[in-house]
């Protein structure tokens, strides 16, 4: 009986050290994915407003063919 008990607080403390280990290493994991899709993320959102014409008209409005000559 006494063998019984020794194995299971064996096996309980070996199932406490592998789930901490394997709780710190998601940790680990999950804060430096963060990191790169927030870079990731603030680069798409610089890319959601199309840039400027050099004359301050917007390319992603409607096509205005006033004043241009074919």
């Amino acid at each position: 009986m006494k063998e019984k008990i020794t194995w299971f607080i064996v096996g309980l403390l070996l199932g406490a050290v592998i789930s901490t280990a394997s709780i710190y290493v998601y940790t680990l994991t999950e804060n430096n994915t963060n990191t790169s899709n927030n870079t990731t993320q603030n680069t798409m959102e610089n890319r959601g407003t199309p840039p400027e014409m050099p004359n301050g008209s917007n390319q992603g409005g409607p096509i205005n063919n006033q004043g241009t000559s074919a």
